[in-house]
């Protein structure tokens, strides 16, 4: 199942990423997230920044828009009107 939330919906933002990072390592505070897969991670702030991060490029985003969320593909899509990223767990 594919879910898009808003960077403003802070509950649904940590509900999805905890699920989606049931394979690696978890991080839930106040005001961020982080998903840990070994050397590649996510990270989305409660004020609307996203950090990736991989062995070979990283990524930061600050601002409006939206996350993809797709368990089957066991990825992220970042959308919003300058970017279209996918994060793929390792």
């Amino acid at each position: 199942m594919t879910d898009e939330i808003q960077l403003t919906d802070w509950e649904a933002v940590t509900t999805e990423l905890q699920q989606f990072g049931t394979t690696g390592e978890v991080t839930t505070r106040d005001d961020s997230i982080r998903v840990t897969f070994g050397s590649a991670y996510i990270e989305v702030t409660k004020e609307g920044t996203i950090s990736t991060g991989m062995p070979l490029h990283e990524l930061e985003h600050e601002g409006d828009g939206s996350l993809i969320v797709d368990h089957e593909t066991n990825s992220i899509s970042i959308h919003t009107d300058e970017l279209n990223y996918t994060f793929r767990r390792p």
